[in-house]
């Protein structure tokens, strides 16, 4: 079902990956990328992730049910079980149990060793990982500061998050309106988000890990020149912001012409 978008060979301008992932819906949206420091942390993120071979083979009833386990994160608060997810899809519980494994394969989702049970959809996890989103009624619990960035914009709803710096542990928060695609408030107004990049097995266990919040630019600077050779980006919220929603809007937005 997915495509690999033209790469420009060029040296002066290398064309953006896209895949499709239904009729006029593509992953990553880079429309909605505009600041360089995004777009160089976005193209970064999925050269990291392997896009292309996460994506490589997406099948129709894949996409189905890994939709179906983000809405039933958004009504639930929580990861839901195969049974609501057969309910959710129409699929037989063969199905849905097929899709899980190839999505957590291609590190989509985040099954359970032991129980074979979904612990983690991006952006969502069932971990505590220091990022809470509330989202309407619900709170749930993000992977990394970009994913908690995108989650409110990935429903069309305005979001609150709450969590803290990575270097002090000050609290922060942030208020998204416009049904989650843009900033309403930051505090504290310094924040700011380090997109690192470093990928190994799964990103809920590397990449998700050294993308934090920072209170301020002195207290990220403080905390990379203990790491040396950390290698990412630093981003205002805005451009986090943006990058969150070029990842996760596409992934619940309908066909177009739907």
């Amino acid at each position: 079902m997915s495509s690999v978008a033209n790469r420009e060979t060029s040296a002066a301008t290398v064309e953006p990956i896209a895949f499709s992932l239904r009729p006029g819906v593509s992953l990553p949206d880079w429309s909605v990328v505009h600041a360089a420091p995004a777009r160089q942390a976005l193209g970064a993120i999925l050269e990291a992730f392997g896009i292309e071979r996460c994506f490589a083979g997406y099948s129709e009833i894949e996409d189905r049910v890994r939709q179906a386990v983000l809405m039933l994160y958004g009504e639930l608060g929580r990861a839901p079980d195969r049974v609501a997810l057969a309910e959710k899809t129409g699929l037989s519980a063969d199905a849905v149990h097929a899709a899980l494994a190839s999505l957590h394969a291609r590190d989509l989702i985040l099954l359970d060793d032991v129980t074979g049970e979904i612990v983690g959809a991006y952006p969502f996890t069932e971990r505590v990982s220091g990022h809470r989103v509330r989202i309407g009624a619900r709170k749930l619990t993000a992977m990394c500061a970009v994913d908690a960035l995108g989650a409110g914009a990935m429903y069309g709803a305005d979001s609150e998050i709450r969590s803290a710096c990575r270097e002090c542990g000050a609290a922060i928060v942030v208020r998204t309106v416009r049904d989650g695609a843009e900033l309403l408030a930051v505090v504290p107004a310094g924040a700011v988000v380090w997109n690192g990049i470093h990928y190994e097995g799964q990103a809920a266990d590397s990449l998700c890990r050294v993308i934090a919040f920072f209170c301020s630019d002195a207290h990220l600077e403080g905390w990379s020149a203990a790491r040396r050779g950390l290698k990412g980006f630093r981003l205002s919220l805005d451009e986090a912001l943006q990058v969150g929603k070029a990842l996760f809007v596409p992934v619940l937005a309908p066909p177009v012409g739907a």
